[in-house]
């Protein structure tokens, strides 16, 4: 439906599987703080929708198809978050490099960030309804 594939309603959905998937991987990063040899993971989302979002696009093309190559920067709607690998650091003799305070505050901004991107979706919604029914 094109109402929902407009402004915000374009990226919100991304944004929140993303704080969704960071949560997952904080999640196994605390559950792993004591395997030898484990390397931490987060996602790599905002860095990568803001690429997207704030690079000029001099040619782009239009795709008819899904096996099409992409010209230009993609749709907002089709950027999606990367699951990345922390190899540069290591904290433990065992090769573990898993800092708890580092994930439990990593946890904490994921949690604020989730429940704005929800405040935002829910505004969304508000706004519609408010057009729809005309008060």
């Amino acid at each position: 439906m094109e109402l929902f594939s407009t402004g915000a309603m374009q990226w919100l959905p991304q944004a929140l599987d993303a704080t969704a998937l960071r949560q997952k991987l904080i999640a196994d990063n605390v559950a792993n703080v004591d395997t030898p040899g484990y390397h931490r993971q987060d996602v790599r989302f905002e860095d990568v929708f803001a690429q997207a979002l704030g690079r000029p696009a001099p040619l782009v093309g239009r795709r008819t198809d899904p096996r099409h190559l992409v010209i230009g920067p993609p749709p907002l709607s089709e950027v999606r978050p990367q699951v990345v690998t922390d190899d540069q650091t290591v904290y433990s003799t065992s090769g573990n490099n898993v800092d708890m305070d580092r994930e439990m505050t990593v946890l904490a901004a994921n949690q604020t960030e989730y429940l704005t991107l929800l405040q935002d979706v829910n505004l969304q919604f508000a706004m519609l309804r408010y057009a729809v029914n005309g008060r």
